[in-house]
């Protein structure tokens, strides 16, 4: 006889269990968010403002388009043009937020039950405070993470049918991602080789459906490319950004550590936060943190300068170049930088500088550990993975290869703190659980 309380948890749509998700971050949002930009969200705002301008004030090479992906500030142009405030537009994050983990539920309520699958659906949306952080800005995060967990549903759907149509749905969302978050671009781009040399290697279908996720995806974002064509004459250019992350993490300097800072003259992108930081020790730090910056400034100072008045397409070619002359000069120092990329993205140590969102050494220490064991259990699932591995499994094989191309694409850019990590937690949840879930299953004794 079915439980009870099984049968009522049945019977509940994802749509209802997941509105106290709705509720948390619609009180998130009332209590941390504020009706001004601030950090990126400046950038986000003002390009909606010059979207709706038409760009008339600000040649779009000289506006802040290209230094993001396009679609979010075309969003927050829409919900600007009818009237919405900054804070009245943070509130879409808490409906992503929403959709998003509705769409993982029902995922999860497939392939584990749906008791299971509230579990992990509220595992996921706590296991990053900064969740909450970044979802009380004007960020592109939780939109990134409804797409992604969109795509976990509809991946699952195409592997059962592996219908044209399906796959075209992956394709958009893909398509979607990609122009929310630019790395996904080049995720597209490497399943196309990844699929061609793996069906090459292994004649499986497996990576004949993720070299056509990636020829389509890439085909979805033809618009785009056309259009960044025609301002820039650039092939396959989705943004500026890329050069200046990339120029970070070749830095030789010891000081830098591979970490993104900016090439303002004087200036560090996070010099400003931490006059709020507080603590017995907080004087020594900002101290320690006075001379990190000076060195900085001082290492780059030449360069900097160089770049003074360029425009933006010069700029960013400059940068690249010399991006790519310090990695043929110095690959040990690319090569290190590169790991300690990996440790801030994967576990949020180690920093150039002290002071590092969330503002204390004791979160940053509770940060670091509850990361460590959530990098540990990713681990434990891809061993347990590999050791009943089979290309008939579909979804985690897929799963894993866009996970691997993902973070070996971030952590060679230039990392300053986890929330580049926020866009493919879903895909971290789901593919633990069901390794371990599916582990737990072969190792059951068969009555």
């Amino acid at each position: 006889m079915m439980p009870i309380n099984k049968f009522r948890l049945d019977q509940i749509s994802e749509w209802l269990l997941c509105l106290p998700i709705l509720f948390i971050f619609s009180i998130d949002i009332i209590f941390l968010g504020k009706n001004i930009p601030v950090s990126d969200g400046i950038r986000y705002w003002q390009t909606a403002s010059d979207i709706l301008n038409g760009f008339k004030d600000i040649s779009i090479l000289e506006s802040n388009l290209f230094q993001n992906g396009p679609l979010y500030p075309l969003i927050l142009a829409f919900f600007k043009g009818i009237g919405f405030s900054v804070k009245a537009s943070i509130f879409l994050n808490a409906i992503f937020l929403y959709i998003g983990m509705a769409f993982f539920l029902k995922t999860a309520s497939l392939l584990i039950g749906k008791k299971s699958g509230l579990w992990i659906t509220y595992i996921l949306i706590f296991i990053d405070p900064f969740l909450f952080y970044w979802s009380a800005k004007l960020y592109s995060e939780p939109l990134a993470i409804l797409w992604v967990c969109l795509i976990i549903y509809f991946l699952n759907n195409y592997f059962k049918t592996l219908s044209l149509r399906e796959l075209l749905k992956i394709a958009l969302l893909f398509c979607l991602l990609a122009l929310t978050r630019v790395i996904f671009a080049y995720v597209l781009l490497v399943l196309i080789p990844v699929g061609y040399f793996g069906f090459l290697l292994f004649k499986k279908q497996i990576f004949k459906s993720l070299g056509k996720i990636g020829i389509f995806g890439l085909l979805f974002c033809l618009p785009y490319l056309i259009f960044t064509y025609s301002i820039t004459n650039k092939i396959f250019f989705f943004s500026g950004n890329g050069a200046q992350l990339l120029y970070w993490t070749s830095s030789p300097y010891e000081t830098d550590m591979g970490e993104w800072h900016t090439l303002q003259i004087n200036h560090d992108h996070y010099a400003a936060r931490y006059n709020n930081f507080s603590g017995l020790d907080s004087v020594y730090l900002r101290k320690v943190n006075d001379i990190i910056i000076k060195e900085i400034n001082k290492n780059h100072y030449e360069f900097a300068q160089s770049l003074s008045g360029k425009p933006f397409l010069e700029y960013d070619s400059i940068v690249k170049a010399k991006a790519f002359e310090n990695i043929r000069n110095h690959p040990a120092s690319f090569f290190k930088n590169w790991v300690l990329n990996s440790g801030r993205l994967m576990v949020g140590i180690p920093h150039a500088m002290y002071h590092k969102p969330p503002f204390s050494p004791f979160f940053t220490l509770v940060n670091t550990v509850k990361s460590s064991f959530l990098i540990c259990f990713f681990l434990v699932a891809i061993i347990l993975f590999i050791k009943n591995f089979t290309f008939s499994n579909y979804y985690l094989t897929s799963m894993l290869i866009i996970l691997f191309i993902y973070l070996l694409g971030q952590s060679v850019l230039a990392v300053q703190s986890q929330r580049f990590l926020l866009p493919i937690y879903p895909l971290i949840i789901m593919f633990t659980t069901l390794s371990f879930s599916n582990y737990l299953q072969f190792k059951k004794p068969k009555s």
